[in-house]
């Protein structure tokens, strides 16, 4: 399909493409402005500290980053997760609690953070910070020594971290877009109607040989308010002929 033929079809149903975006714009804004639930987030970061001396400072630093890769996936492991779940009495399950934890390693650095996104902010810093430090005990248990530290709480943060209005409206621009382009085309390539002398070139190919123009009825169009005035007029000519009539057979 050319470039022509792809601006005639979007030209041609612009104004549906427009509104399905506009729709799709306005729910996603609706939807994330007053439906959809607000997300806090509690952050806790810890460091990792190796403790043997004798290793050069580029060795150091290696180890402690592929410890910070190590301890990020302990974070949401079961034994840590499970003692969260047990220490705070939540009644949620390991699967639903792990699914609200991030751990992220900050890269070329020995540190590690730890986020929990929660509808509630309290419950999102309480939980961040338990998580922290279950993963610091589960860590000593491991490896019988404490090289793991908490370096920052995680506070009640009151402001919400989701969901984010521009990011999903951008999306529903997008998406709204390539729906309304895409549904577009789909209904041109199944139109097979013939309605103006560019459709017969473009159809069949064939040369035009005339066109026959719109008639309008004139009668069909007059409102309500000339009709009776053109009836009293027809009504005042019909009178006078027959008073002048009348007049010529008197003088006869």
């Amino acid at each position: 399909m050319e470039l022509q033929e792809l601006w005639r079809v979007i030209r041609k149903r612009l104004k549906m493409i427009i509104i399905i975006t506009v729709v799709a714009v306005a729910t996603s804004g609706i939807l994330s402005k007053f439906v959809l639930p607000k997300q806090y987030a509690g952050t806790t970061t810890l460091i990792v500290i190796p403790h043997n001396s004798t290793q050069s400072l580029l060795t150091s630093m290696v180890t402690g980053q592929q410890l910070v890769d190590t301890y990020a996936q302990l974070v949401t492991s079961r034994p840590v997760v499970g003692g969260v779940i047990q220490s705070l009495g939540l009644n949620v399950s390991v699967t639903h609690l792990t699914k609200m934890i991030t751990a992220t390693p900050l890269t070329n650095t020995d540190l590690l953070t730890v986020t929990v996104k929660a509808p509630s902010s309290s419950f999102a810093a309480q939980v961040a910070n338990e998580v922290a430090l279950k993963t610091v005990s589960e860590v000593t248990l491991v490896q019988g020594q404490k090289n793991l530290k908490v370096v920052n709480s995680a506070i009640n943060n009151p402001i919400p971290v989701g969901p984010k209005t521009k990011v999903n409206v951008a999306i529903a621009l997008v998406l709204g877009l390539m729906v309304s382009a895409g549904l577009a085309f789909l209904l041109e390539y199944l139109d097979d109607s013939v309605r103006s002398e560019d459709d017969v070139k473009r159809l069949f190919d064939l040369a035009l040989l005339t066109v026959i123009p719109t008639i309008h009825d004139e009668s069909a169009t007059q409102t309500s308010k000339d009709r009776p005035k053109r009836t009293l007029r027809s009504k005042a000519r019909g009178q006078r002929a027959v008073r002048t009539t009348s007049r010529f057979e008197g003088r006869m």
